[in-house]
């Protein structure tokens, strides 16, 4: 009887974290990547999280097929700026770590869902939506909250991080 008890212990404590990872729900499996290229706002990613059997493995877009069908750009509080999404729901871009999907510009095989607005300094959020048709073919959604600050007459990406004493996500101070 003790010997049952120890196996079943065993049992439940090396399945434990398994269940956890497939009940577990998800917001988002990596960061999106926001930078400026010249003068272009530029969105991707470059790697996510999968679901393993016993713990999350982390993904590098370059080595899986990560296609991308949505990407939605918000100012804070949540009010649509841009927004893009795949014609075709099954089908989207191949996303690369040096991809850049441009602010405001056409997307093959998209349709603009929200026509892109003149962007303002000031804290965002955006989410790229995909899926890695590579293997198990998973989800894979991209995001990340940032900052907009002028400067030089263009715009710099700012790190942005949540305040607990306020409830909310604020924009660093800048480096």
């Amino acid at each position: 009887m003790k010997r049952f008890f120890l196996c079943g212990s065993l049992c439940l404590a090396l399945l434990a974290p398994a269940l956890s990872a497939w009940g577990m729900s998800r917001l988002f499996d990596g960061d999106a990547r926001v930078r400026v290229q010249g003068r272009t706002l530029c969105f991707g990613g470059a790697a996510f999280k999968s679901p393993g059997l016993f713990f999350n493995r982390t993904l590098q877009v370059d080595e899986r097929q990560v296609a991308v069908h949505s990407i939605e750009v918000a100012r804070q509080p949540y009010e649509p700026f841009w927004s893009s999404a795949s014609i075709e729901p099954n089908q989207g871009v191949l996303l690369r770590s040096d991809t850049c999907f441009a602010y405001g510009q056409a997307i093959t095989g998209f349709r603009e869902k929200v026509p892109a607005r003149a962007l303002e300094p000031g804290l965002y959020s955006v989410t790229l939506g995909g899926r890695d048709s590579a293997g198990d073919g998973q989800r894979a959604t991209f995001m990340k909250t940032f900052c907009l600050e002028a400067r030089g007459g263009g715009m710099a990406v700012i790190d942005a991080g949540y305040d607990e004493k306020q409830g909310r996500w604020v924009c660093n101070p800048p480096q």
